[in-house]
């Protein structure tokens, strides 16, 4: 009979993986099932559902979705420039306003949930009458790490909703991110759906690209949620 791990065990077992995969150089998702293995599992995936962490994730599923929470009026505010940080070895504007913003990516309860999230943060954007997005505006970075930039294939028809800059969508900054480690954000459809909500230009599964950045203008705003839209439509089908 297979064993059931703690979550304690399992953050082990994830240790040991990080270390075979620096010390071999095989492929951390190879560490990992290499580690389960060794513990009476096939794979890492069926090691996980065997875990209290496993449970405790089920029961963090049940959550109630994440909400969008802001009205025009604040989305105004936020678009504006933060002050210019004062005193010695102090962050530039630009970083000022990026450490302002949270890090979402395991507020969501789902990948729908990211994209209804999205939805309704560009919904309110374009509420604003006038907006242009600036570096040193704290919008700027939420919409560069809130916002799913692609639908990214991670293995047999199983996908994570990723930012601007390829990390799991709602994290900020570009610390490095292992996908598995975020399940919450995870989908599974057939590849060819991913043309329904494609930008014009970009490689399947891409809601945009540097000829229409969201945050470029409301143009592009509008154009970017109608494939929200669709890619809501595609989540929920």
């Amino acid at each position: 009979m297979t064993a059931s791990f703690t979550i304690s065990q399992v953050e082990g077992f994830k240790r040991e993986a990080k270390r075979l995969h620096r010390d071999t150089h095989i492929s951390h998702s190879q560490a990992l099932d290499q580690i389960a293995s060794a513990n009476g599992y096939s794979n890492w995936s069926l090691l996980a559902k065997h875990s209290d962490a496993h449970d405790a994730a089920k029961t963090k599923s049940a959550r109630p979705p994440f909400q969008f929470v802001r009205t025009p009026e604040l989305m105004r505010l936020a678009l504006l420039k933060v002050p210019e940080p004062r005193g010695w070895g102090r962050p530039t504007r630009s970083d000022h306003a990026q450490q302002q913003v949270e890090d979402l990516s395991s507020a969501f309860t789902s990948a729908q949930n990211a994209v209804q999230f999205a939805i309704d943060y560009v919904s309110c954007l374009l509420a604003v009458p006038r907006f242009k997005l600036y570096s040193a505006a704290p919008a700027y970075w939420e919409m560069r790490s809130w916002l799913p930039y692609s639908c990214h294939w991670v293995e047999d028809g199983k996908h994570i909703l990723v930012n601007r800059s390829y990390k799991p969508v709602g994290q900020v900054g570009k610390d490095w991110a292992n996908y598995a480690e975020f399940p919450n954000l995870h989908t599974h459809f057939a590849n060819d759906l991913h043309r329904s909500f494609t930008a014009q230009g970009s490689r399947d599964g891409y809601l945009f690209n540097d000829g229409c950045l969201p945050w470029h203008s409301r143009v592009d705003a509008a154009a970017y949620l109608d494939r929200l839209s669709v890619l809501s439509q595609v989540l929920s089908s």
